[in-house]
Parts: structure tokens; sequence; C-alpha cells
């Protein structure tokens, strides 16, 4: 399967790179995308220097890990998973889904943003300066919990989006992964910002928040241990039901002859 993505992701970065205004696009929408989080975050440390709980530098750690997960999302994720209730709707799924490899990573990694990395590239820039500016130097515990769930926050964006896709089976009128888009900014904010019951909800049952916040606050605030037993957890429950969700509904899926 990393075969398969190598292969997928060298053709989507040569396509990118034949079409100029394509590759400037997507360069400055990586820029602007993360310079309005930044500008949006110092803005509120302009005003008050803690934010629920939260330090500028751990805030900074927090910006940096949404926008590597962003940027990954970005470039692997959402170019496929956009367009599955299209190919749901017109039979061309039949394409991923004949291909001698996992159903489900075929209909996931058919098509790549490859520049859309520059995010997570500059969101790896903020994340060390924040860590420069805690008060003590995390330990190596705190880095490897962080680093696991950072893949976890990834698994997490993608399962999400998975399962979004995959109402299309049931609703294939209904474009909904636009609509969910908008929803990862709330990730950009810690978790503790939300009063309750909203906090529950973005943090465990829809965890747009928390899979970057439990990141975040294993290398800046709390217990690595804790927050990678949580972090794991809540990672095998989306995948399990993303999987569950795509298999019942690939039996629905009647196909382009149909």
């Amino acid at each position: 399967m990393l075969r398969l993505l190598g292969r997928t992701f060298s053709l989507s970065l040569r396509r990118s790179m034949a079409h100029r205004v394509n590759f400037a696009f997507d360069i400055a929408q990586s820029l602007v995308g993360i310079l309005a989080v930044l500008a949006t975050t110092l803005a509120i440390y302009y005003q008050t220097d803690m934010l629920a709980g939260w330090s500028k530098p751990q805030a900074l750690v927090l910006v940096g890990i949404y926008s590597i997960v962003a940027g990954v999302r970005s470039a692997f994720i959402d170019p496929s998973l956009t367009r599955m209730v299209s190919t749901i709707r017109d039979g061309s799924l039949d394409d991923a889904l004949l291909q001698p490899a996992p159903s489900w990573f075929t209909v996931s990694c058919r098509e790549h943003a490859p520049f859309a990395l520059g995010q997570a590239i500059l969101g790896a820039g903020i994340l060390i300066v924040g860590v420069s500016g805690l008060p003590s130097p995390p330990g190596l515990a705190n880095v490897l919990a962080t680093i696991v769930l950072t893949g976890c926050a990834v698994a997490i964006s993608w399962a999400f989006s998975l399962a979004v896709a995959c109402l299309g089976f049931w609703f294939a009128r209904f474009e909904l992964g636009p609509l969910t888009a908008s929803l990862w900014d709330v990730g950009r904010y810690p978790a503790e910002v939300y009063r309750q019951p909203v906090r529950t909800i973005v943090t465990y049952l829809v965890p747009l928040a928390g899979m970057i916040t439990v990141p975040a606050s294993a290398l800046a605030r709390t217990s690595a241990w804790y927050a990678l037993v949580s972090g794991l957890a809540l990672t095998a429950c989306f995948v399990f039901l993303a999987m569950l969700l795509f298999r019942q509904g690939v039996k629905r899926y009647t196909g382009a002859t149909s």
C-alpha cells in the first residue's frame, strides 16, 4: 500500500508541476491559510496572556500541530474523499473498487495535492517556535507521545472524512463534504474554550477539537501517557466506525452498469 501511495503521489506531483498557475495557487493558499490562523491567535494574545488556561507558547504548539494535520489532510485526504459522493452518483467508483488493493485504500488515495504540504512545513516551524517558548522543554516521553498522537489526529481526520463521504451511499444527491470542511476550523482553538456540552462533543463525539488538543496537551501541558491512551482509544473507535460504514455502503452500491 505504501508503494501505491508513493506512485499516486508522484503522479499527482508531476501533474501539479505541469500547471504552473495551479502550483502558485496551491502555495499561496497554504500561506494564506496558515497566516490567517497565526494572525488570529496572535491577535487574541495581544489582548490577554491566557486563553482557557493556555499560554501563548502553548497555543502556538496547538496551532503548529493543527497546521501540520491540516496540511497532511489537504494533501492526502481531501482531494479523493471530497469527490467520493460524485463518483458514487455517476458510477465511476467502480474503478477504485475493482483495483487489486483494499477498496478503502484505493478510494482514499486516488488523487493528491502535493503542494498543500507547504502548510504542514510552516506548521512545523510554528510548533518549534511554540516549544522554544515553553517554561521548560518537554521530555522524551512527551515528544514521542505527541508524534504518535499527531498521527492519530491524521487517522481520525481520514476516518471522519471517509464516514462523511460514505453517507453518499445513502444520500447520493447531497454533497456533504464541502459543508463539513469549515468544521475543521474548530480544531484551531483549545477544546477548553468551548462550554459544555459542546466541549464534550468536539472532543470525543465529533473530535474536531480533541484530535488537535490532545497531542498539543501531551507536548505542552499534561501527562503524556494519559493523553496517549485516550488518543489511541479515540482513534481506534473512529477508524472502526468509518470502516464499518464503508463496508455497509459498498454493499448498497450498484455501480455504473445498474
